[in-house]
This record gives structure tokens, C-alpha cells and sequence, in this order.
């Protein structure tokens, strides 16, 4: 998926920094470059059209009642054509983020403005995607900085939730940084004897305090600039009950120095989502080379690794030694997700007490070459969203289950549910059920009445080698409803408790020849 297509938006959400504390200061840049206050800044509202707002801490915008924020800067001593980044704290959330919109008229004054008189609001030029409270948010606005002098930027939404911004009368004041930050990329993440640092091998920036606070801030500037690197050096790196909450990133990278080399841990009791890496919105990212050890009291949605709204993610060498929930997951159900392009490879997922890997309403993704063992549930499931998701009983579809080893999973080994053309291929499956009597090494099914249509289950085997046998069938095409399985004559599906294969399918294909 390219990065045009990734959010629907006026040109492309530029930037979206990420999480970070809520009392955090802006301090200087980063980046070379000049970070400009505003000289003016406030926000209007038909509400209450005759009156001015200019002396508040914060700024606001809302879809219904209408209010605008007008932001303006004197900008001085930059390159004629710079490009420029407007960057802004979120003290709230906001589903349909926001949009930059140029402005011509500059004479407007800060205590006298009212949406009365208001300046006339131009085309946008840039969009946030969805924004988090306690969120740093860039938007690219080059178009607006052809050179010195006055520029104004109003911020609008289609929200009818309004969403408040920090105004320069508060601590974390908005800047319009002229030329936009290069790249810090890599930043690398180390112990220090006061916690964990992390410190950019290009600029110098470095951050000081918890892991999770070093590596947001590491990602929010990477992030702004396009992306890059988060290095880990060797070592175990502890999250506490905390976790890194990864929010509308793109091509970033969170390398280790290998699986068992670098260890990433956490450990919570809370009653929610506790993921050492949580993403909300992840594209073209990439974990690899390390381990993920996610502790605590079991809890069916959290997991190790999880990708809501993953995109074009690269999963590759990754260890996962514990989890509350499932291994590694990639959800596409919720309002406007997709979930697509990804792969996870050479990857190792050990006693987690759910799946070992799901794929989630997710679609032409590859799962190759990982060993999955002794895990809860399934050890890879494949499977539609439920009935009262977003997206009711959307289907995960062309993705490619190939060359992946399960042991003792605790349910079925691979699990395809109301799935369509999925291919199921070169998979080595032993010992399933072993927790959860009357599983299978592959079990190809439907629920709520949805369909599995033309999945194709090719060179496997799935028996079972134990001296009480758990594992049910080799193979189990279990609905009526899956239709059009195409088995293959080179799987090995004997040596199972009951039999090789139960097909209740309808119009299941046996092909005489490999392919």
C-alpha cells in the first residue's frame, strides 16, 4: 500500500507525532532549524460570534458550533521556498483530526477578533489523522512559508467534537519550525544508571528518563521527519506496567541487536490493553531482532505485539516469550481500518496463553518460516471480525499461511474462519488440542452463517506423535459453508486421534496432480 493511500486525507496527514506525557515542555528543536512562536494566536466560534477569546490558555476548533483557530507568525531570516512545519500540542482527542488552512489576510489583532469579523479561511493544505490527548501533531505547511513575513494558519475539523490545543498564553506553546527538521534517524536506546536514554546519531538530540518516554519522544521526532530508526542496544529493557503506545506512525523502524540479544519486557495487572508495542495506525513499520516478554494476569486482547490498523508492517525475527493475551495480531475491523501487506517471518512465539499469531479482519498478509509452541489458542488463526465489530463479520482474505512449524498448540493448529482464498502451504503441525479437547492441525470453518470460500490447503503435514493423542483430525473442513477447498494430494495428514480428514465442505476440490 503506498503512503497516499494510507489515510484519506486533503494531500496526506503529514506528520503525526506520537503520545507523550502530558506535562512535557517543547523546548528548543530538536532540529536545525527556526522555531517560531506565534506572534497572535486565538479561536472563534459562531456560538458566541461577538466575542473574543484571545487571552486563553488554549485554542479550539469544532465542526458543530463552528470554531476556528487563527494562528500567525512573523517569520524572519529563512530561505526563500523553505519548507516549514507547524507543530501543535492536543490537549484532547479527536477521531477526524484536523486540517491547515491557508489564510490571506494577516491583520487581524488577537483581542479584537470575533467570529464576526473573522478572516476569511482559504483552501487546506494539509490534514492530521486522528489525534490522541496528550499528542504532539505536525502538519506540513511548506505551501504557506514562501518567505519572510506574516503568515497566518487557521485549523479547522469535520469533528462535531471540538478538540483543544494548547495556545502560546500556555506551556506548551505551538511553533512553526522553518526549514522542517532533518532527520534524526537513528536514534539508539541504551541503559543508563538513572534509567534509559536515547540519542540521535545525526543531530545529538537525546532524551533522558523512562523507556517509554525516551523512545515516544525518539519516534515523535522520527515521525515528523519521515521517518527512521529506533536502534536497541543488547541488554533487557523494562517497560515496568508501562507500554509504548505508537499512534499514526509511518516507516519507522524498532530494531534490536537480536532475538534473546535485546528483550523488551513488561508487566501489568491492570484491567486493559497492555502491549509492550501498541499501534494504533502503523505503516510501513517495522519490529525485528529482538524479544517482546509481556507479563501479567491473563487478558484476552492483550497481547505482545499489536497492530490495529497495521499496514505494509514488517515482523521479522521476533521472539515473543510471554503475553497476557495472543503473540502478535493485526486487527483491520474498526471505522475506516485497513489492515494489509503484511509479514511476519522467521518469528518464534512460545506459551502465550491465546493465539500464537492472528490475523484480524486482515487481508493479503504472509505469516513464513516461524515456530509456534505450546500457545493457548490457536497457534495461527485467520479470522473475520464479529458481528457487532465496525465492520460487522469483515473477512481476512489471500493471506499466505507457508512454511511455519506449530507444536502443541491449544486449540487448532492453523484455524481459518469464514476466511476466503487463503492458502494454507508447506506447514509442519503436531500435538494440537492439547488444551482444548476435540481441536484439529487444520480446521477450516465459518461462523455467524459467514462463508470460506476457496481456500486451498497444499503440502502440510498436521499429525499427531504423542503417545496419547490430542489432535483430532489432520485436516477438518468443519461448515457447509466453506466452500470450494481446494486440498492438495501432497499433504500428510495421517497418524491423528480420530482420522486424516472430516470435510462437511461443500464442493471440496481434490486435485489428482501437485501443482
Amino acid at each position: 500500500m503506498s503512503r497516499t493511500h494510507r489515510r484519506a486525507t486533503v494531500g496526506r496527514a503529514a506528520l503525526v507525532a506520537l503520545l507523550v506525557a502530558a506535562t512535557l515542555t517543547i523546548g528548543e528543536p530538536a532540529h536545525a532549524a527556526s522555531a517560531f512562536i506565534p506572534v497572535a494566536d486565538t479561536f472563534v466560534t459562531s456560538a458566541d460570534p461577538g466575542t473574543n477569546f484571545g487571552s486563553k490558555v488554549y485554542l479550539k476548533a469544532d465542526a458543530s458550533p463552528r470554531q476556528v483557530t487563527y494562528l500567525r507568525f512573523d517569520v524572519q531570516g529563512v530561505e526563500p521556498g523553505a519548507s516549514a512545519v507547524l507543530r501543535f500540542y492536543a490537549e484532547s482527542s479527536l477521531r477526524a483530526g484536523v486540517e491547515a488552512h491557508q489564510v490571506s489576510d494577516n491583520g487581524w489583532g488577537e483581542t479584537t477578533v470575533t467570529y464576526t469579523n473573522a478572516p476569511a479561511v482559504g483552501a487546506a493544505v494539509d490534514a492530521s489523522g486522528p489525534i490522541s490527548a496528550g499528542t504532539w501533531v505536525s502538519l506540513n505547511v511548506s505551501a504557506m512559508v514562501p518567505d519572510d513575513g506574516p503568515v497566518t494558519i487557521a485549523l479547522t475539523t469535520t469533528d462535531d467534537t471540538a478538540v483543544r490545543i494548547t495556545s502560546r498564553e500556555g506551556t506548551n506553546k505551538p511553533q512553526l519550525l522553518v526549514p522542517a527538521p532533518s532527520s534524526p534517524s537513528p536514534f539508539v536506546v541504551t541503559a543508563t544508571s538513572g534509567g534509559y536514554q536515547a540519542v540521535s546519531q545525526t543531530t545529538g538530540q537525546t532524551y533522558a528518563g523512562s523507556l517509554k518516554f525516551v523512545v515516544e519522544r525518539a519516534v515523535s521526532d522520527l515521525n515528523e521527519t519521515g521517518g527512521g530508526t529506533v536502534q536497541f542496544a543488547a541488554g533487557v529493557f523494562e517497560l515496568g506496567a508501562e507500554y509504548f503506545k505508537l499512534v499514526q506512525i509511518s516507516d519507522i523502524a524498532f530494531a534490536g541487536a537480536g532475538v534473546d540479544e535485546t528483550v523488551i519486557r513488561n508487566y501489568s495487572s491492570t484491567a486493559s490493553d497492555t502491549e509492550p508495542f501498541n499501534f494504533t495506525g502503523a505503516f510501513g513499520v517495522t519490529v525485528r531482532d529482538l524479544t517482546v516478554s509481556a507479563g501479567g494476569p491473563t487478558r484476552s486482547t492483550s497481547d505482545a505485539l499489536d497492530f490495529d490498523e497495521g499496514n505494509d508492517v514488517l515482523v521479522e525475527r521476533v521472539k515473543v516469550t510471554a503475553a497476557r493475551g495472543r503473540g502478535i495480531v493485526f486487527d483491520g475491523k474498526n471505522a475506516d481500518w485497513t489492515s494489509t501487506g503484511n509479514t511476519v517471518r522467521d518469528c518464534v512465539v512460545v506459551g502465550v496463553p491465546g493465539d500464537g499469531i492472528e490475523l484480524l479482519a486482515s487481508s493479503g498478509d504472509t505469516i513464513t518460516g516461524c515456530r509456534i509452541t505450546d500457545v493457548g489458542g490457536h497457534g495461527i488463526q485467520i479470522n473475520k471480525s464479529s458481528p457487532t465489530a465496525d465492520q460487522p463479520n469483515k473477512k481476512a482474505t489471500r493471506n499466505v499461511v507457508a512454511g511455519n512449524t506449530i507444536t502443541q498448540a491449544g486449540q487448532d493448529g492453523i484455524n481459518v474462519t469464514s476466511g476466503d482464498d487463503n492458502e494454507i502451504t508447506g506447514n509442519t503441525i503436531t500435538d494440537s488440542s492439547d488444551d482444548t479437547s476435540g481441536r484439529d492441525g487444520i480446521r477450516i470453518t465459518s461462523t455467524d452463517a459467514v462463508s470460506c470460500d476457496g481456500n486451498r490447503v497444499w503440502g502440510n503435514l498436521a499429525t499427531d506423535d504423542q503417545t496419547t493423542r490430542t489432535q483430532k483430525y489432520g485436516l477438518n473442513i468443519a461448515s457447509t459453508l466453506c466452500h470450494s477447498t481446494v486440498v492438495g494430494p501432497d499433504n500428510v495428514l495421517t497418524g491423528n486421534l480420530v482420522g486424516p480428514i472430516r470435510d462437511v465442505g461443500t464442493g471440496t476440490i481434490y486435485p489428482s496432480a501437485s501443482r
